[in-house]
């Protein structure tokens, strides 16, 4: 076979394009050199223009094709020392996370990604030797192109002055050279084997107690690995998505639902546990008999477990609690149901200050609409008047109903400023009242 066609054979499809036109080259050489075509041949001791201009033209096409294949290697070269870098940063970030381990053993998703890295180091080590494989053929296409010239045209000018300024420069892909990506491919890939967990199986067990041998299992080395999340990295090469049918089957989104359900069940608790303090009795009403056998002989929806008899009596003090707390022997203390009441008293009576500052409001801009409406907008002052009259009687009563609500613990003076306030309120409403009922008469 030629080495024209054998060049072309033995490529890889992807890097053909890449390869030296070798039989281009072949076939200038020959039209050029041919007598029937009318070329002119070298004289030994005379200069043939024709060949002196030829020479110049060839020699320009070496040098094209050279720089073409030169950019080529170069480019891949540092493709290749990208990628080994890459994998390196994260084999030695894969390698740190072993030791926190704990002895453990190791999942089967850290297990892919051993075997994920390791077939990425592989083809890195499979593209330098292909690389450096390419780069000596090319090296021989050149060799042999200046050797049929040199042979066809009686001329080593060429020959000689190719290999002096081409060739033999240091940039020259002929004289790059790939051991360092092999000595860091054969590195990454000694380390991550040397870490790689043994996914052989035991060994199967004897057949019968006769023999002596074992039946060893194969070990099957592994062929998949999951890169669903990085299915780009294969390029064009096939690929293989692996399913572990033992995961847990989940749909998409299931922990940020999970997340917000966690979030909602926080002030829900507090609702129900509002709700829940409102309707218990209070601590004094209740009797000592309940509480015991609440404690004796738990319910389904009891709080607190069955009391655990021991050898040492535990006597409760009243030092162990904060103070501004009540203490209570007859069951077991809560101070958060006490922390809870004492928020909802001052949250009421909040609300019953707001709700008579509103209401006062209120009430002077009913009064306002009432002095300075005109004649004209009689009809618009008065419907604005009357809602705020309602509005205002409206958030007197709810305050006064919020005083109702906690009479059992609310003082003399507080009952009594709430009761004048609203007094006072309704009167002047009234009399409010009374006054657009006389603008609206005939």
């Amino acid at each position: 076979m030629k080495y024209g066609e054998a060049l072309h054979a033995q490529a890889l499809p992807r890097w053909a394009p890449y390869n030296v036109d070798y039989n281009e080259l072949k076939n200038l050489i020959k039209a050029h050199t041919t007598k029937d075509q009318g070329s002119a041949i070298a004289i030994p001791g005379q200069i043939n223009p024709a060949l002196s201009q030829f020479e110049d033209i060839f020699y320009s096409e070496l040098v094209a094709q050279h720089d073409r294949v030169d950019l080529f290697v170069k480019d891949k070269a540092g493709e290749i020392g990208r990628r080994l870098q890459h994998l390196h940063t994260v084999v030695l970030k894969l390698l740190s996370r072993l030791p926190y381990s704990n002895g453990r053993p190791m999942s089967n998703k850290r297990r892919e990604r051993f075997a994920k890295y390791d077939n990425q180091i592989e083809r890195c080590g499979e593209d330098v030797k292909q690389l450096q494989r390419f780069v000596d053929a090319q090296r021989i296409a050149f060799h042999k192109i200046l050797k049929k010239y040199k042979k066809w045209t009686v001329s080593s000018f060429l020959v000689e002055r190719f290999n002096q300024q081409v060739l033999a420069e240091r940039k020259s892909f002929t004289r790059r050279d790939l051991t360092p990506l092999l000595i860091s491919y054969r590195a990454l890939l000694n380390d991550i084997r040397e870490h790689t967990p043994d996914t052989s199986g035991p060994p199967t067990p004897r057949l019968s107690r006769r023999p002596s041998h074992q039946v060893q299992v194969e070990r099957v080395p592994q062929s998949y690995w999951n890169e669903y999340d990085n299915g780009s990295e294969a390029r064009d090469e096939p690929y293989t998505i692996y399913v572990d049918p033992n995961a847990e089957s989940t749909f998409p989104g299931a922990k940020t639902v999970s997340h917000i359900l966690s979030g909602v069940k926080v002030p829900m608790g507090k609702v129900k546990l509002w709700l829940g303090s409102s309707n218990a009795s209070p601590p004094e009403q209740r009797s000592l008999l309940d509480g015991e056998n609440r404690v004796s002989t738990p319910s389904r929806n009891a709080y607190f477990p069955a009391q655990i008899e021991t050898d040492i009596d535990d006597d409760a003090s009243s030092s162990d609690f904060p103070s501004g707390y009540a203490t209570h022997y007859s069951k077991f203390p809560s101070i958060r149901e006490q922390k809870f009441e004492q928020y909802k008293d001052k949250l009421i009576f909040q609300t019953t200050i707001a709700s008579f500052v509103g209401s006062i409001l209120l009430l002077l801009i009913a009064s306002l609409l009432i002095m300075t409406g005109r004649h004209k907008l009689r009809v618009e002052v008065d419907v604005g008047a009357i809602m705020g009259v309602v509005a205002s009687l409206f958030f007197a009563t709810a305050g006064f109903g919020m005083m109702l609500y906690q009479n059992e613990r609310v003082g003399w003076v507080q009952k009594f400023l709430v009761g004048a306030t609203f007094t006072v309120v309704c009167i002047l409403n009234g009399f409010l009242l009374v006054l657009i009922g006389e603008n609206t008469g005939p």
